[in-house]
């Protein structure tokens, strides 16, 4: 168990080293179209159509490269979330769900929620809430030193009643610049000097009636000396429960534009985009920009926007020609949850490698399926009484490698079976595991399923009879009978429900879907 109180007794450290300072702003405007030219002349011979030509080789520079993150989502963005992308690409940047600063100070079972997997070769954000110095501070330590994320985020970004009302962090903070002054300069002093682990905020580009370029450049001015990396949701937000979370989310117009300008505005910040953005061709464009003249900003200068002809007036122009170099990405949120499938294509299609992990669906869900037996073991063949309710899993001793239920799946030769038959004579396995079913007690909660078949429900998006998946999913889920056998097991069980032509099914290129 984590000793979250000696952390939180510990001194504060020193401020960080004078690398942190005020970015300047650009507005002389020879010295910008100076910019852009250089920054135009270095660009296109790798701007086709849009898209950036293919790397030669893997050996991508990840100072240059631009990023595609999965965003933060309640609720989603769990530790088996964040392997299921990590299954679909090498590259790509994944998040926590937005973990609240006294959770962290006084949960005792942390491990449950911040525990994450080591040897995943994506970098891996973490996402705290909170408006306390001290405890937004301790809690960079906990997420830093103890569990190792490579970058400690701060949530300025949701605007539900209950975080930004009641409990005034969130969105609310875009309106208390002092307040979130003062988070970040200790969640920076907390960061320790030996290691790389960055700092970082993710909120709107307007709240309320403040919802101009002079507004958002006054904040990131504001928050620059303790803060160079900005993921900006590109439309504003409406507090006061105007608006719900979800309209929040879908209501206020987006606008690339502004980004774009904070971009040239603050040469010295880097910044990442968020908001709309449903495909790997559409956030290519954004990260790499596009020759398209009707892109021009010339065209795209005031909401609503009459060019992009999008729902509420939003303008989303990816950049035409030349991306400010610090515009270091963009990032992609519900439609993670409802077509995972289309990140299998990042390492090649967005980040130029030679190939992708997988080939079809039976490939990700049977790696999947493994993580998931390795991390929640079965529970059928054990006489203990633990229940299994999340990390850490209690140690049990198994009796057997399987039980009849998941006997067909598991079982391996015969040779095997006699030699675990053998050993019958010392603990009375035969007798054990009639007990075991008959007593037929759930050892494995239904949170545990939920969470671990949650991730992979939207993998059949768009495939024909699809949803014979989402449905088999919902039966198993329901299916105390084999709750023990683990969700691992539950996974494989469904997969055999699905027809081998539907699990067998290429994925189809980035540039080969019906998308603009």
């Amino acid at each position: 168990m984590t000793n979250i109180s000696s952390l939180l007794s510990e001194p504060e450290k020193s401020s960080p080293d004078d690398s942190i300072h005020q970015a300047p702003a650009c507005d002389d405007e020879h010295e910008h179209l100076s910019q852009l030219t250089r920054l135009r002349n270095c660009h296109e011979q790798n701007i086709v159509d849009g898209d950036e030509k293919e790397q030669e080789n893997d050996d991508v520079d990840d100072a240059d490269a631009k990023e595609l993150h999965v965003a933060p989502m309640l609720d989603y963005s769990k530790r088996e979330f964040r392997k299921l992308f990590s299954i679909l690409s090498t590259r790509l940047v994944v998040w926590t769900d937005m973990v609240v600063d006294e959770t962290i100070a006084h949960t005792e079972r942390l491990e449950d929620i911040l525990e994450r997997d080591r040897d995943l070769p994506n970098k891996q954000i973490c996402q705290i809430g909170g408006n306390s110095e001290e405890l937004c501070g301790k809690a960079t330590q906990v997420v830093e030193l103890i569990y190792g994320y490579d970058e400690v985020n701060l949530n300025i970004d949701c605007p539900s009643d209950r975080v930004s009302q009641e409990r005034e962090f969130g969105a609310i903070l875009m309106k208390n610049i002092d307040k979130a002054y003062t988070v970040l300069e200790s969640m920076q002093n907390n960061i320790s000097s030996d290691r790389k682990t960055h700092v970082s905020i993710k909120c709107r580009v307007g709240v309320d009636d403040w919802d101009d370029l002079d507004f958002i450049s006054n904040f990131i001015e504001r928050l620059s000396p303790v803060c160079k990396r900005f993921y900006l949701h590109a439309r504003k937000c409406v507090l006061n429960g105007l608006f719900s979370a979800r309209q929040n989310r879908s209501v206020p117009p987006i606008n690339y534009p502004r980004v774009y300008a904070l971009c040239r505005k603050f040469p010295n910040v880097e910044f990442w985009i968020n908001g709309g953005i449903k495909n790997l061709v559409q956030a290519k464009k954004i990260c790499y920009g596009s020759l398209n003249p009707a892109h021009c900003h010339d065209y795209h200068f005031e909401l609503p926007c009459s060019q992009c002809q999008l729902p509420h007036g939003s303008c989303m122009v990816p950049p035409y020609e030349v991306v400010p170099s610090n515009l270091r990405g963009c990032m992609l949120g519900r439609v993670a949850i409802d077509n995972p499938s289309i990140f299998w294509d990042a390492d090649r299609y967005f980040y130029g490698m030679k190939c992708n992990p997988n080939k079809n669906r039976r490939e990700v869900l049977e790696k999947y399926a493994s993580y998931l037996e390795n991390l929640y073991p079965r529970r059928c063949c054990d006489i203990d009484e633990e229940i299994t309710y999340g990390i850490p899993v209690p140690k049990i001793n198994q009796l057997r490698s399987y039980c009849p239920i998941c006997r067909d799946t598991y079982e391996t030769d015969e040779k095997t079976n006699n030699e675990e038959d053998k050993t019958a004579n010392n603990v009375n396995i035969n007798n054990n595991m009639i007990e075991i079913q008959q007593n037929n007690k759930i050892k494995i909660t239904s949170r545990i399923v939920g969470r671990s078949l949650k991730p992979v429900r939207g993998l059949f998006h768009g495939v024909p009879k699809g949803k014979i998946f989402l449905h088999a999913c919902d039966e198993a889920a329901r299916d105390t009978s084999i709750r023990n056998c683990g969700p691992g097991y539950i996974l494989r069980r469904v997969m055999q429900q699905i027809p081998s032509q539907i699990m067998d099914l290429p994925f189809i290129l980035s540039e080969d879907t019906d998308v603009e």
